[in-house]
Order: C-alpha cells, then structure tokens, then sequence
C-alpha cells in the first residue's frame, strides 16, 4: 500500500483539487493495513473512481481512496460477470456487445467506472443500472469487514441506493447476463433519432442500439476530456403536477414524464432552458449549449464559483416554478 501525500485529485472538471492522503489499493490483502491507516488519521476519507461525477474541493484535507481492480471474468453457467470496480464502465458495455449481452446498450458512453455505477444507480434512455446488479462486494473501512449485498440489500432507487455516504469500498460487481434479449427504445429521444434517420426499428441490432445511444450522446453532451464538466447536474425532479408553478409558462412548455398516482417527472434540463435569461453571469463557468442540464468550466472555475452558480440555478427555477432542483454530483465538504 503506498501512501501519497498532497497529492492532485482528478475530476472531469478540472477544478485544481489535492488531498492529504492519496492511496491507491490493487489487492484485497491491502484493506487491512488501510483500516489501520484511517483509524489512526481519523481524517475524512473520499473513495475515488474517475472523477466524473464529484465537485471537489480545492483542498480535501483527508484521505482519498483510489481502488484499482481491473478484473473482467465471466461465469457462463451462473450467467454472471464479474467486474473490478476500476474498470470503465464504457469498456464493460462494449465487452457485452461483443459478447451479444442484452441491457447494458443504453447506458452506452456514461462516464466513470463500474465501481460507481450502483451508488447512484446511474441510468439514461430508459434503463437504470439496477436491473443489472446481482450483488456488490465491498469493504468497510471503519468496521475492517467484508460485507456481499445482493441487490435487495441496496435499496436501489431513482439515482440513488443504500450504498451512497457509507464507509464502504465497493471492488467487485457481479452483472447478470441473462436477462431478456429485447432492445428499449421507447425513449423519445431515441425514437426521433430513429425516425430523422430513417431507420427501420424492427431491424436494429444491438450494436446499432448502442450506437445510436453514442451518437445522441455526442450531439448534447460534452466530452469531459475536451470540454470539463461532471455530467447532467441535477437530478429530474418528482412532484405532484399540481404543486407545479404555472404564472410564467404553460405545463405545455415542461417536459413532464406521468408516474404513478398524481406524481409526474419534470425534466430538469427544459426548466433551466426556460429561465436561461435570469441566470447570473460567472466568469468560469455556464450552462452548455447543447443541454442545459450540464454546467461547463473553462478549467478555471473552484468548487465554490460552480456551487455558487448551481445554488443561483436552483433559486430561479424554484421562484419561477415551485420546484426544488437536487445536485447529481456528489459534492465534496
């Protein structure tokens, strides 16, 4: 176990962020001595995947946790595949494509790696992560024990579960691989891309599926490496349709998804395009183009100017709509 000091953290949006302690862990065998470590620092501790989905702080005086498990290996007679925490989660998609494993293509180029996926269960186009997982093998550091939770045990919800602000190192998910071999493409977005595109929609392979996914997701969304952001920034909010602030646009304008109940999804990106115009201007950081849901940096911007302008985005879209927006990165304190 080698420990680092004042060491760089990284995060897809470059804000210029070190840590006390930077340790990277590639064997189980090490979770021992790293316990001891964090008992005797009894500093906070921040577990580290790529960085694609935190707001880090200029200085982290704590311990960052770095799991390094780049492991791939499938079980055929169990339908199983276990994956290392470390790997990417878009390398894991592509290895089911090749191996035609149906319901890991709509959650084609989501950044980060597997060991993140199911602490915010992350989904897009109709799919959440969830409905993969079979179990997840971690480690808690303040307890030094091993604990298997089965997907009952995590508690999965809507960018959300039980493993989320636990003290748990997750190395190891099992995916399930024989799941139903039907392609979704209910989603909006993807059935306009089928039809601007001409496509005939009974004949898409799962390879085409994923990428059509690639390419909506190229057309809005910016790529981390080239332009620094964390990904969509707020989570779509769920409400009663009628606690829905109407005096300035018509429920027609919104983009709203019907649940169960009275209960509706509004979609966050469209509500923060409406009120656009009443934002506050930031010199380092702003609203893409392309989506407003994802705030961009110029690589400049601190954790403080970013929360300043997300805190500013949820004040005007509550004043204006009655709806409390929720930041999806997990800030660090």
């Amino acid at each position: 176990m080698k420990i680092l000091s004042d060491h760089n953290i990284q995060n897809s949006l470059k804000i210029n962020s070190k840590c006390r302690f930077f340790i990277e862990i590639n064997d189980i065998s090490e979770f021992v001595d790293l316990y001891t470590f964090i008992k005797d620092q009894n500093l906070p501790v921040l577990i580290l995947g790529e960085g694609t989905n935190i707001v880090s702080k200029d200085y982290f005086d704590g311990i960052v946790v770095k799991p390094k498990f780049d492991n791939i290996n499938y079980d055929k007679n169990k339908s199983i595949v276990s994956v290392g925490s470390s790997v990417n989660w878009h390398i894991l998609v592509k290895e089911m494509l090749i191996r035609n494993i149906y319901g890991f293509e709509n959650l084609s180029l989501i950044p980060g790696s597997v060991g993140a996926c199911p602490i915010q269960n992350i989904g897009a186009y109709g799919q959440e992560v969830s409905s993969l997982i079979s179990k997840v093998e971690c480690f808690d550091y303040k307890k030094n024990k091993f604990l298997t939770l089965f997907n009952s045990d995590c508690d999965f919800s809507y960018r959300n579960s039980s493993l989320k602000n636990k003290p748990y190192i997750i190395y190891n998910i099992d995916f399930i691989t024989d799941g139903p071999k039907s392609l979704n493409l209910e989603y909006k977005s993807i059935q306009n891309y089928v039809r601007d595109n001409n496509i005939d929609s009974s004949s898409i392979s799962l390879k085409q599926a994923s990428e059509i996914i690639v390419n909506i997701r190229n057309s809005i969304l910016p790529d981390p490496n080239q332009v620094p952001n964390a990904g969509s920034f707020f989570k779509n909010p769920t409400l009663k349709e009628q606690d829905i602030n109407t005096s300035q646009f018509n429920l027609e304008e919104l983009i709203i998804w019907p649940l169960d109940s009275d209960m509706v999804k509004v979609g966050a990106a469209r509500l923060i395009q409406l009120v656009k115009n009443d934002l506050k201007d930031y010199e380092n950081v702003s609203t893409y183009s392309n989506h407003a849901l994802v705030l961009i940096s110029n690589g400049k911007a601190s954790q403080l100017e970013i929360l300043n302008f997300a805190n500013n985005i949820k004040e005007v879209v509550n004043q204006t709509f009655n709806i409390k927006l929720d930041i999806e990165p997990t800030v660090i304190n």
